[in-house]
């Protein structure tokens, strides 16, 4: 099994398909530095979507995709409010979401600092089924928003998000490719 390197997105938008909180400054997802988006979530707020795209893979032809990782540094800025994910869904080579939530709904996973929170693994395809063609599609990355505590509003930032894709290439066989000019 090989993987590409962690990869960050060419491209980071606010979302509206759901939430009612936009998401300030989404470009600031896009590198691991000290720059982060914002958007407000809380007391009935909960925010768009932070989508991330156009993450330039390059998957060899014909590979079998084995499992993707995605990496959200976040944090809640919140006193000790419990703040959770919302959604947190990979998002297909079509632009749609895919079916599957994996969102952290039980654990206070927006806290301070900043931390970077794992979704999916080497062996998780997501519920979906994938070709190299769709890892390398411009469209293709992940989405993620917050709920906040009904008892305060608060301000939640990403600083990064990055995926990483494991797949197994096909195997060239010399012996093969022999046999096969034969025929």
């Amino acid at each position: 099994m090989a993987n590409t390197i962690a990869t960050s997105p060419g491209t980071v938008v606010n979302d509206t398909a759901v939430g009612n909180q936009l998401w300030n400054n989404p470009n600031n997802a896009k590198a691991a530095d000290s720059a982060f988006a914002q958007s407000f979530a809380g007391d009935g707020f909960v925010t768009n979507y932070l989508k991330a795209t156009n993450f330039s893979f390059s998957i060899p032809a014909g590979a079998t995709i084995d499992g993707i990782l995605v990496e959200v540094e976040k944090q809640g800025f919140d006193g000790g409010n419990a703040v959770v994910d919302g959604n947190a869904r990979i998002v297909k080579s079509d632009g749609s979401l895919g079916t599957e939530n994996k969102a952290d709904t039980t654990d206070e996973s927006w806290t301070f600092p900043a931390s970077y929170y794992s979704y999916g693994s080497s062996t998780d395809l997501w519920g979906e089924t994938w070709t190299a063609s769709d890892i390398n599609d411009a469209d293709f990355g992940f989405a993620i928003n917050a709920n906040g505590p009904s008892s305060s509003p608060l301000t939640m930032y990403v600083g990064h998000i990055r995926i990483t894709v494991y797949y197994t290439s096909l195997s060239y066989n010399p012996a093969f490719a022999h046999r096969r000019l034969l025929l």
